[in-house]
């Protein structure tokens, strides 16, 4: 008699949506464009690695018995994922190397390899430190905290981003030697010594879509991986090795002046005005002119682009200049209404921040550019 089980197909599917990111890169073992099924227990245990990337999540079906195989993984996620809602039935023949995906109108056949040459995925030992955040805060934190990573493969720590954690604070650091972007989130973690460890951007990017919107998430750490676990879901990523920037040096100490700008209206003015940007040309320049900000483009070919917004802060005359690809980035992914450049002068580095942010803090460090001729 043939063995089967039945999943809920959204929960299948959001779960494999996860575990897809591990089948993303070229590998050289095919094995790896697997996913690793396990039932007993009345639960389905889906693994997936890309030996940079590990998941294992859990998936709780209706039937009894147990079978471990591999799956084609691309294949099998495509199927699943144009399959109706409601319960899908996976069916083992008793003697084939192949199951069954079912559903009201459907079947689907899919070849299998035996799980034995699944790799083994890395696990923490429980002698390692622990770290338990919220999984919401912690997925603000990254999406904020990763603006600012290198895209220069010849910079590997800079192309990672900083996780420094201190017995009462989770920072999220990113900088590409131009820019840096510091998010720290209040947070009593039980360590008694500060830990730095630098992640692949990769492996971040993924847990803002993978991380619940609620409950508890636990990192863990040794000398090669982190470990992240949340109820039902289990990821590790290497660490990126060099040492990172002493970030805090770049930190300014006192900006005593500030200029509060209308974070949608400076946004879709920059978009606007950056419309003659290229490769080569990327500087916009800021005009603080109270209580109008012109913002003013110029391409040495292709002429002039300028807008006017409204500002409220500092009333003497001040001239900014910037990337404003930096500039653009940051609005698009910050939350809130307003955003505040605070400074000291023209000449130095300023923090951009919003004050709609409550439950952290956040500092978007960024140098302007000097003009030699001014417009």
């Amino acid at each position: 008699m043939n063995f089967q089980i039945q999943v809920s197909k959204d929960r299948l599917d959001r779960t494999l949506g996860i575990l897809k990111h591990a089948l993303e890169r070229r590998v050289t073992l095919p094995i790896l464009q697997h996913v690793l099924v396990d039932v007993k227990d009345q639960e389905m245990c889906l693994k997936a690695t890309d030996m940079e990337l590990a998941f294992e999540a859990t998936v709780p079906i209706e039937g009894n018995g147990s079978r471990t195989v591999a799956i084609p993984g691309k294949k099998f996620i495509d199927t699943v994922r144009a399959y109706p809602d409601g319960l899908l039935t996976i069916e083992w023949p008793d003697v084939a190397s192949r199951i069954w995906l079912r559903a009201k109108g459907f079947n689907s056949e899919h070849n299998v390899q035996p799980g034995e040459g699944f790799p083994e995925l890395p696990k923490p030992d429980e002698s390692l430190p622990k770290v338990t955040v919220n999984s919401l805060a912690f997925r603000k934190a990254i999406l904020l905290g990763s603006i600012s990573v290198s895209k220069d493969a010849t910079k590997p720590a800079l192309s990672g981003v900083l996780l420094h954690l201190a017995p009462k604070f989770i920072r999220v650091v990113s900088t590409d030697g131009f820019r840096l972007a510091v998010v720290e989130l209040p947070c009593d973690t039980g360590l008694e010594a500060e830990a730095r460890l630098t992640v692949p951007k990769r492996a971040l990017d993924l847990l803002p879509s993978a991380l619940a919107e609620d409950g508890q998430l636990t990192l863990s750490w040794d000398d090669r991986s982190l470990f992240m676990e949340q109820p039902g879901l289990k990821f590790s990523t290497r660490r990126v090795t060099g040492n990172y920037p002493a970030y805090e040096k770049v930190l300014p100490a006192e900006l005593p002046r500030r200029v509060i700008v209308d974070r949608e209206d400076f946004l879709k003015t920059l978009k606007v005005v950056g419309l003659k940007k290229d490769d080569y040309n990327k500087n916009v320049r800021l005009f603080f002119e109270f209580p109008n900000l012109r913002v003013f483009f110029q391409h040495p070919d292709e002429g002039v682009n300028q807008g006017t917004i409204s500002f409220t802060g500092e009333e003497n005359p001040l001239e900014l200049a910037f990337n404003i690809d930096y500039l653009t980035e940051l609005l698009e992914r910050l939350p809130g209404d307003e955003v505040v450049y605070q400074f000291k002068d023209d000449v130095g580095q300023g923090i951009f921040m919003s004050p709609s942010i409550e439950d952290m803090s956040f500092r978007y460090v960024l140098m302007p550019v000097k003009f030699a001729n001014p417009s």
